[in-house]
């Protein structure tokens, strides 16, 4: 146990004091597929980003940030319409691996696992309700950096649980602010 916690806490020492952290913003668009395209449209959101590396290829990831998906009609099977909205809230954190490193770029693979807070609101008829609840969800894709600019693609689960039904399709376009 003792050379767990030792082993552990010269990693944590190391990566906090890692050269080339870095600040960045990413906005993207996620495209539901399956059961959940039904439901809802597509989004666009934005996510704050915190990158530091560990060693030459591998890199601690977090993102935060706000997901809106567009309002979506159906006939709700009783004689009218209804409409539904949107929300999720990520908060991940993962890792970036890079396979294929330049001077000035970069092609890499990357998850994140964390918390998604939902949010759907739905209206049928004269009817309004709303329901929130906070989820594990993960991201899984790749990417190509060059020099501050980001760009990502993958997929998007808001809800590991019921992740065959609850996916999109997320791209990601990023901008490194600072590196600390």
């Amino acid at each position: 146990m003792k050379k767990t916690l030792v082993l552990a806490s010269l990693v944590i020492s190391n990566v906090a004091l890692a050269d080339g952290k870095t600040i960045g913003i990413d906005g993207g668009v996620a495209v539901p597929t399956g059961d959940w395209g039904d439901a809802v449209g597509f989004g666009i959101g934005a996510l704050a980003r915190f990158e530091m590396p560990i060693n030459a290829k591998l890199v601690f990831a977090a993102r935060a940030g706000y997901i809106q998906h567009m309002e979506k009609e159906s006939d709700s099977g009783l004689g009218g319409s209804s409409s539904s909205t949107t929300s999720e809230i990520p908060l991940f954190g993962g890792v970036r691996y890079v396979f294929s490193q330049k001077e000035s770029s970069a092609i890499y693979g990357a998850a994140e696992l964390g918390f998604v807070n939902y949010r759907v609101s739905l209206d049928v008829g004269e009817e309004s309700m709303s329901s929130s609840d906070t989820n594990l969800g993960m991201t899984l894709g790749a990417g190509y950096r060059a020099g501050k600019l980001d760009v990502r693609g993958g997929l998007y689960f808001p809800d590991v649980d019921n992740a065959g039904d609850a996916m999109a399709v997320m791209a990601t376009v990023g901008y490194d602010i600072s590196t600390l």
